[in-house]
């Protein structure tokens, strides 16, 4: 065979080739590699290629091997690892870097190698027989895809004519190689798509032109209870609005792809397949020109019930809030951190005697103080930045009274954090009323002791009288001393007895003083002793022989003792209308240290009725009495707890039904002298 007809035959195979390299089919989820194998193999059937391997651009300009494939009897794993040696290089050798760099194809000739070139590409050359190679980036549409290197037998190959066919050769794997990355990027975005319509966390409905359902995820499975083979190709309203708003959903459907919209948005109630109702807030996109009206509109709907229901209830609990916050008949406030007030009730706009709108925005100091000078710092701004609830009593001069003022921290108020509700009850008249209370109830106590006092007093001016008369019907003034005596003696029990009301009855300055228990008692029993004795009352009184004096407003604990007897006397004649031995009242008072320091501990328990178990949290409450109607106010327990208060003690009640009832009552001790 001459030269002319080889070179014939050489072309009509390498156009076999190229025919066959473009018709070259992958499966699309193959690897790359797999790909750029099959198309190097194809290359070597050519007999002037002894070696060809393609690359990858990979950061920082390096090349990493994909695949290198030598022709038969050449040792491929040694082939494959000097390619990967040469690719590192920096020098001249490495042609395919050059290549890639200038973006051009880079064609050199190869010398053959000696025993003393030890290069990667000497080695190389030195293995395959190479007389030449050349580099041709695989490029398409701009885009770079790698590196291709031919090794070839044929010294000055390369030229003319296979220069054309190397090109075409390169240009189809070029363009294959774009093929396989658009369609593995049109996988993942379908992939993405539909983990999407798959996952997302709302109704994702797709409809016909005329308004059949198509698709359906899901969520929207989940949440009418329908599953998507059971609904497509249904009317959409029958499956997705209730039964009695379908027609309504449906002329408006009907207008808006008549109005040749694009979009719509409407909420509806959606009844699931159990017969529930869901509200559903829906967002439509309109596709009329989808061609052979394949889609006509993509439903996406959230489903709004439990946000609505929420909704209800804080607008229910807003309205309650402002109901109450209105109601309040003391003024209250809502502050911010900073002491910026942001809302107030109509209780503080009548105690500040200003409009709300010249309250509210202003610095809480200006409306409560009346303002401060300059560099005084706010004592309620620093409460408020402490963040801790506090009731104390304190003066308002914006108000214009005295007012226990409670401090309440908020968590939000208004999507603000650090917010405090201010309660003010005005303590002026809530003073007066209780200094009334007290007055009514001592003079209710007096009233009662009157009868008694009467015949107490009574008997002794009877017996002044008698002996007086005696004296005078005798005519022997001289010699009956023993007379004057008892007139003496009768005359002081009238005078002790009057000046024991009296300081009963007579208001004194509120401030306590060191006083004996024993005295209070035995000036309360004298003013008692006549009811006790026409009731047949005992009373047994026990000292303890250290007792100290107690540090508190005698006329205060007098009220307390004679309400205490009064409770005693009423029990006791419930349980024992007549005389008998165990209607006994016992008094005791005795030392005691608790709570770090030293008190009276004083005991005063009846052997009556006794109190029920279930009433012994409603005892201290005002007006609340177990006595039969007509015969108390109750108010006595509720006076004496606060009275004992007052004189920083202690008033608490044990007792068993049927059986007894024990008054406690601790009072701070006076300190001994010297101490």
């Amino acid at each position: 065979m001459d030269q002319e007809t080889k070179r014939i035959a050489l072309y009509v195979q390498r156009y076999k080739l190229l025919r066959e390299i473009g018709e070259l089919q992958v499966e699309p989820a193959a690897e790359e590699t797999v790909f750029l194998d099959r198309c190097c193999n194809l290359l070597l059937q050519d007999p002037e290629y002894c070696l060809i391997w393609v690359g990858r651009e990979e950061k920082a300009g390096s090349i990493m091997p994909l695949t290198t494939v030598a022709q038969d009897g050449l040792p491929e794993e040694q082939c494959r690892q000097l390619v990967a040696k040469l690719v590192t290089e920096t020098s001249m050798n490495n042609i395919a870097a050059r290549a890639l760099a200038e973006g051009e194809p880079v064609i050199s000739g190869l010398i053959a190698a000696n025993s003393r070139n030890q290069t990667p590409l000497g080695l190389l050359t030195a293995l395959t027989g190479s007389r030449s190679c050349g580099c041709w980036p695989l490029v398409y549409d701009h885009q770079q895809y790698g590196i291709l290197t031919i090794f070839s037998i044929r010294e000055g190959g390369f030229a003319g004519i296979e220069l054309d066919f190397i090109a075409n050769v390169v240009a189809t794997i070029s363009r294959a190689l774009s093929l396989r990355h658009t369609s593995h990027y049109l996988r993942l975005e379908q992939d993405f798509n539909c983990e999407i319509v798959q996952t997302v966390q709302a109704l994702l409905v797709s409809l016909s032109h005329c308004g059949e359902i198509l698709s359906f995820n899901p969520t929207a499975q989940e949440v009418t209870g329908y599953i998507e083979a059971e609904v497509k190709g249904k009317f959409w309203v029958d499956v997705l609005i209730s039964p009695d708003k379908r027609a309504e959903s449906q002329n408006r459907f009907s207008q808006v792809l008549k109005g040749g919209q694009t979009e719509m948005n409407f909420q509806a109630e959606l009844q699931t397949r159990s017969g529930e109702k869901r509200i559903i807030d829906w967002h439509g996109s309109i596709r009329p020109e989808i061609e052979q009206g394949r889609v006509g509109l993509v439903l996406f709907g959230i489903d709004i019930t439990g946000r609505m229901a929420t909704d209800r209830a804080l607008d229910h609990a807003l309205a309650k809030w402002e109901n109450i916050f209105s109601s309040v008949q003391d003024p209250a406030l809502i502050v911010s951190e900073q002491g910026i007030i942001l809302d107030v009730n109509p209780a503080t706009v009548a105690a500040a005697r200003r409009p709300r709108e010249e309250i509210i925005g202003k610095e809480m100091c200006e409306i409560l103080h009346g303002g401060r000078r300059a560099g005084a710092i706010c004592p309620l701004e620093v409460l408020l930045s402490q963040k801790k609830s506090r009731i104390f009593e304190t003066e308002l001069r914006g108000l214009r009274g005295n007012f226990l003022l409670t401090v309440s921290p908020l968590r939000q108020y208004d999507g603000k954090s650090g917010a405090a509700l201010l309660l003010a009850r005005d303590l002026t008249e809530e003073q007066l009323m209780k200094a009334e209370a007290f007055r009514a109830a001592q003079l209710a106590s007096v009233g009662e002791l009157a009868a008694g006092v009467a015949h107490e007093i009574n008997n002794p001016i009877n017996g002044i009288i008698n002996y007086a008369q005696m004296l005078i019907d005798t005519n022997q003034i001289e010699n009956n001393a023993h007379f004057l005596r008892c007139i003496i003696k009768e005359g002081r029990r009238i005078a002790g007895i009057t000046k024991n009301l009296l300081d009963f009855s007579r208001k004194r300055e509120d401030s306590p003083e060191p006083v004996s228990v024993s005295v209070l008692f035995r000036n309360c029993i004298e003013l008692l002793q006549h009811q006790y004795l026409i009731d047949g009352i005992t009373l047994s009184e026990e000292y303890a022989d250290n007792l100290p004096l107690a540090v508190c407003n005698p006329q205060h604990i007098q009220q307390v003792f004679l309400n205490v007897f009064s409770n005693a006397r009423y029990a006791l004649n419930e349980r024992y209308p007549s005389a008998h031995v165990d209607k006994l009242i016992s008094i005791a008072a005795f030392p005691k240290y608790r709570d770090n320091r030293n008190i009276v501990r004083i005991t005063i328990t009846d052997y009556g009725t006794g109190i029920e178990h279930d009433l012994m949290d409603r005892l201290m409450d005002p007006f609340f009495s177990t006595k039969s109607k007509g015969e108390g106010t109750g108010l006595g327990l509720s006076i004496s707890h606060s009275l004992v208060r007052e004189n920083k003690g202690l008033f608490r009640i044990r007792s068993q039904w049927g059986k007894w009832t024990t008054v406690i009552i601790d009072l701070p001790a006076a300190e001994a002298p010297g101490r």
